[in-house]
């Protein structure tokens, strides 16, 4: 689990994950970035079967197009889950249960 050292105040994907977030973190939890990585690992599983269903029909360009942009973000969460800090899968992650 990566943290904080009281030198350094941000990880890796900090900046990233604050653009793509709005409002602030969530309490970081324990059972989060477990979470973060099997719902990233379950959606870049799905969208790539979307895209090789995709690119079987011949007027499905934007739905391909829409799945590689969901496939980065859940890989950006896959990423984030092995390397990010707490509060940044707390973020990425968002409100839970």
């Amino acid at each position: 689990m990566h943290r904080h050292k009281h030198n350094q105040k941000h990880c890796l994907y900090c900046h990233v994950v604050q653009l793509v977030s709005i409002g602030e973190p969530p309490p970081v939890k324990g059972w989060k970035r477990p979470l973060l990585l099997v719902a990233g690992l379950a959606l870049t599983v799905c969208t790539v079967m979307a895209l090789q269903f995709a690119w079987e029909r011949a007027g499905a360009s934007f739905f391909a197009a829409m799945s590689v942009l969901v496939m980065l973000l859940a890989l950006l969460g896959v990423a984030i889950s092995f390397r990010g800090c707490d509060l940044c899968v707390a973020r990425f992650l968002g409100k839970t249960l």
